[in-house]
């Protein structure tokens, strides 16, 4: 069960432990939600633009899998790996969401000849539109602005987000 606690200084998530992983069974989507898959194909884009598709793609598929009260999706492998895979996927308990937040990923690090090539992102994401079903708002007041910093890196053929961590509420 994904449940959000929050008071006047701290924010944290409650997660299930228990996730169950499938591969894309035969006959669903080809394609993922939100953006295209220009992360793989990199027709022309700067490696700034992939890392936000990438971020981008990841946090569609975590909405998508929260509407539908999912334990997994089948596209946050094309998006995310690591740490990042893992709390997706931990974010994802069956608990149901409506709605969704409003990101603005900005780049504050690139370094797309390192080894591997690598993309620091930090969003102040809006909340307050992604609501748990069944769980009352805290207050009107509340400030729903969620820092996150995302560290996406690429093998050569495509960017996946690395590492994804969520600040405090209020902490933009």
């Amino acid at each position: 069960m994904f449940v959000l606690l929050r008071s006047s200084s701290i924010a944290c998530v409650v997660l299930a432990t228990a996730v169950s992983c499938a591969p894309a069974e035969e006959g669903e989507a080809s394609h993922p939600p939100g953006p295209s898959d220009t992360a793989e194909t990199g027709a022309a884009e700067t490696p700034e633009r992939l890392a936000i598709t990438a971020y981008e793609g990841l946090m569609d598929a975590v909405v998508e899998g929260s509407h539908q009260g999912a334990t997994d999706h089948p596209y946050l492998q094309r998006y995310a790996k690591g740490q990042a895979l893992e709390l997706a996927r931990d974010m994802l308990d069956g608990a149901t969401a409506t709605g969704e937040p409003v990101l603005e990923p900005k780049v504050v690090e690139s370094d797309p000849d390192g080894s591997p090539p690598t993309v620091v992102i930090e969003d102040c994401a809006d909340d307050s539109q992604w609501v748990l079903e069944g769980v009352e708002p805290e207050s009107a007041e509340a400030d729903d602005f969620r820092p996150h910093r995302v560290t996406v890196t690429s093998d050569g053929s495509s960017w996946k987000v690395q590492e994804l961590w969520f600040g405090d509420y209020g902490g933009c």
